[in-house]
């Protein structure tokens, strides 16, 4: 376990006190550990790079946090009646289907294959328009959620056809030995 893990894993027990907040009415706290929450995405990977402890395990708690942080969050928005649930349905399908493809990856081609940066830039408009919404800022319900859908479904083709390049690759190695 190191630093870059650990932030990683952070994410995940953040989103419990996150939830509770968002239950209790309590909007702006939760969206401060929102933030927070973000912020240990931001510096997980920095930690990772600046300190060579890039790790399997690491390449696979980032994403794992990222999920699992921003569902349990809007799983409390849609039980509290602010977040539509066709986005919590959108956001979970694409999400369950690359967490499988990943497990795939791993199990059966011996291949992790890392979060990108469109993930990433995906995580984050996703994080930015919920605490907007959670905010009360206009905007961010009336076009963030089909921002956020349209980057969902780019940055899921993009990780499909990664996906698919893995499959290929692995394919060739075994005709080749």
């Amino acid at each position: 376990m190191n630093l870059s893990n650990f932030l990683s894993i952070s994410r995940i027990i953040l989103a419990l006190p996150a939830m509770y907040l968002i239950l209790t009415g309590h909007n702006v706290e939760a969206m401060i550990v929102g933030v927070i929450a973000g912020l240990t995405d931001f510096f997980d990977g920095y930690v990772a790079r600046k300190t060579h402890t890039i790790t399997e395990l690491g390449k696979i708690l980032d994403p794992i946090g990222d999920k699992v942080f921003l569902f349990l969050f809007a799983v409390a928005m849609v039980i509290a009646d602010i977040m539509p649930l066709w986005f919590l349905v959108a956001f979970a399908v694409r999400d369950t289907l690359i967490l499988t493809g990943g497990l795939y990856a791993k199990t059966k081609l011996n291949y992790v294959m890392a979060s990108n940066f469109e993930g990433k830039v995906t995580f984050v408009l996703m994080l930015v328009t919920i605490l907007a919404v959670l905010l009360g800022i206009d905007f961010a319900s009336r076009y963030g959620y089909y921002l956020c859908l349209a980057a969902m479904i780019y940055s899921f083709a993009l990780y499909l056809i990664r996906w698919i390049q893995a499959l290929k690759n692995k394919g060739n190695q075994k005709l080749n030995s």
